[in-house]
């Protein structure tokens, strides 16, 4: 995990003010949930952290470095969005191990299906590894998409109301999960 700071960051969209100076400190492995009613701006610093929007003033800090100009490559951020994300045409194991597969990860296969394996039983999605995620439900495509930003072990995990499709049992156990 990472440290995470925003300064005095503001971000406008023509003349409407998502984000509002907004200064904020989250400590390694800390976990914090951003409330607010609609249009409050948490998606928007949401996207602003992993680096989908260039904050229009302020400073955005990463362990310690300026991010302001760093792209969402060089954040090593998993963000699940409220939408899905999943590529259609791949099974939900092809959908998992899709980001273990990047020329810069140097993962071999074994490595990929156990860890493939692993999330699949935490978000308890491993009996449709073989489906096509457009014949899984809105809650099995939630857990592939948060499974999909796990497998990653990424040093930010970014949430956009990740559980708002699954029941309250499974919700429950998956808050759990998400907190180790």
């Amino acid at each position: 995990m990472a440290d995470v700071s925003l300064h005095n960051v503001s971000k406008s969209f023509g003349g409407n003010r998502a984000v509002s100076g907004i200064t904020l400190d989250i400590a390694n492995g800390e976990f914090i949930v951003l409330l607010g009613p609609t249009g409050a701006g948490k998606t928007t610093t949401l996207r602003l952290i992993a680096g989908l929007e260039k904050a229009d003033s302020g400073d955005i800090i990463i362990d310690g470095e300026r991010m302001n100009a760093a792209g969402p490559s060089e954040r090593d951020v998993a963000f699940v969005f409220q939408q899905y994300s999943l590529y259609p045409h791949l099974s939900v194991y092809e959908n998992l191990a899709f980001p273990l597969r990047s020329p810069a990860r140097k993962m071999l296969e074994a490595d990929i299906d156990a860890r493939v394996r692993k999330i699949a039983a935490m978000v308890r999605i491993d009996h449709k590894l073989e489906n096509k995620s457009t014949k899984l439900s809105g809650g099995e495509m939630q857990r592939v998409a948060i499974g999909r930003a796990l497998v990653r072990d990424p040093s930010i995990f970014l949430m956009d109301e990740p559980l708002s499709s699954l029941d309250a049992k499974l919700r429950g156990d998956l808050r759990l999960e998400l907190k180790r």
